[in-house]
């Protein structure tokens, strides 16, 4: 069986040897990517219960060092070139059933 992404990023934290942060709920932190403009792709811990009403921790702290301008432009431009191919992977089946179509209709008329 593949390991999930989390399994592997816990694995690495171990090999570094760094140990994983209590939040202020007093559970494990979880290990997760920010998708914001400005840490696009960058690793934090943040509270497992930080999106249930019950709880109101705000535990938070940054797992890697700061990503480069241009590390950010990369990824941005890899983000767009993924929603392009997605894009065009829906409208495949449209073409090859245009395309099926217009050979039957070569075949049927002997054209």
């Amino acid at each position: 069986m593949k390991p999930k992404m989390k399994d592997l990023e816990l694995e690495q934290m171990e090999r570094k040897k760094k140990p994983i942060p209590l939040c202020q709920c007093g559970v494990p932190a979880a290990l997760r990517t920010s998708w914001t403009k400005d840490n696009l792709g960058r690793k934090f811990f943040g509270c497992p219960n930080f999106q249930k009403k019950a709880r109101n921790c705000l535990s938070f702290k940054w797992f890697d060092a700061k990503i480069l301008d241009r590390t950010k432009v990369v990824i941005v431009g890899l983000l767009k070139s993924k929603g392009a191919m997605e894009k065009a992977r829906k409208t495949e089946p449209v073409i090859w059933v245009i395309y099926l179509a217009f050979c039957a209709y070569l075949e049927f008329f002997r054209v």
